[in-house]
């Protein structure tokens, strides 16, 4: 059986690489006599899972649209690379013996600094910056819950975080817990605190 074909709207995508937060897609119409070849940024939003194009360009050239498709490509490397220079983000990853015991269903996260599984992380995002989670939400966040979404906060930027329950390796281990992760859950907790929230202690 062929594979099928992967399409946005009535254009299909030849190609597709995600870097950083967007991926860069060429994509064909055959029924676009004038740009039968576009390149756009894609991006997903993870509340609704809905594509949508931003910034593209047209032609009917082939050639130039791959161009400018690796040009964006590589522009992605690049603005990663600045963003981990810029934030100093650290590179370890963590694994199962970073947790105090397997994420199960009888865990409640609420106020517990979840680690996200890496394998469920894109290759570049693979490090425990965007591995340590402190959850303060959702339906999969509760002991035994029938929902899946937990929500909280990145401990290492304090930017918002959205994961699945399944995604979820276990609860950090405090005893492995980098120099970082302190300051930042008081800092997380601080700014909940001013925004009117009730952020858990644990």
């Amino acid at each position: 059986m062929p594979d099928e074909k992967r399409m946005i709207g009535d254009w299909e995508v030849l190609q597709g690489i995600n870097v950083g937060d967007k991926e860069v897609v060429l994509l064909h119409c055959p029924y676009n006599d004038e740009t039968p070849y576009s390149v756009f940024y894609n991006q997903r939003d993870n509340s609704m899972g809905i594509e949508y194009t931003a910034e593209g360009v047209g032609s009917d050239d082939y050639l130039e649209m791959m161009e400018e498709f690796l040009h964006r490509v590589q522009g992605q490397i690049d603005q990663v690379r600045a963003d981990r220079e810029r934030t100093n983000e650290p590179q370890e990853v963590f694994e199962e013996e970073h947790c105090l015991s397997p994420d199960g269903e009888e865990h409640d996260l609420h106020g517990h600094i979840a680690v996200i599984r890496p394998e469920t992380l894109r290759p570049e995002y693979r490090n425990v910056a965007t591995q340590l989670v402190l959850v303060s939400g959702g339906f999969g966040a509760a002991a035994y819950a029938r929902g899946s979404a937990v929500y909280g906060n990145y401990v290492f930027s304090g930017e918002s975080a959205h994961c699945r329950r399944h995604e979820i390796l276990g609860i950090l281990d405090p005893a492995k817990a980098p120099d970082w992760v302190k300051p930042g859950v008081e800092a997380i907790r601080a700014k909940l605190k001013e925004k009117g929230g009730k952020p858990h202690e644990r």
